[in-house]
């Protein structure tokens, strides 16, 4: 989870945010549609990963908008932040969250529509 957490979201609170998002995806068992592992399936790396639509039907078990779980490994080394994160969400009442590419701001949402609303704002 520490992991994910690391190249999903830049700042501590929203770190933690998104801890307590993904682990009730786990445990309703919703995918957990994370973009940074398709990065780590296709290239092992982010530097050079930009995303375009058929990256997310790479069938590949780090493919966590086609399997569900955590990935078989960790995706990285994360640093204490995200470890801590990983530990001790913060309760919020989201389910969906995105990354602004200008800001790098992370935007949440109760809904799907509404994440969908952002995504055409943001994206």
């Amino acid at each position: 989870m520490a992991s994910l957490l690391e190249k999903e979201v830049r700042e501590e609170t929203d770190k933690r945010m998104v801890a307590d998002i993904l682990w009730r995806r786990l445990d309703t068992n919703f995918l957990l549609q994370i973009d940074a592992t398709i990065c780590y399936a296709k290239f092992q790396s982010f530097k050079k990963c930009t995303l375009i639509r058929e990256l997310f039907k790479l069938d590949s078990p780090y493919n966590t908008y086609l399997y569900k779980g955590l990935p078989p490994t960790p995706i990285n080394n994360p640093g204490i932040e995200s470890i801590q994160a990983a530990l001790n969400p913060l309760a919020n009442d989201y389910w969906y969250y995105m990354t602004d590419r200008e800001t790098g701001k992370t935007i949440f949402s109760e809904t799907f529509e509404e994440h969908l609303e952002s995504r055409g704002k943001y994206l």
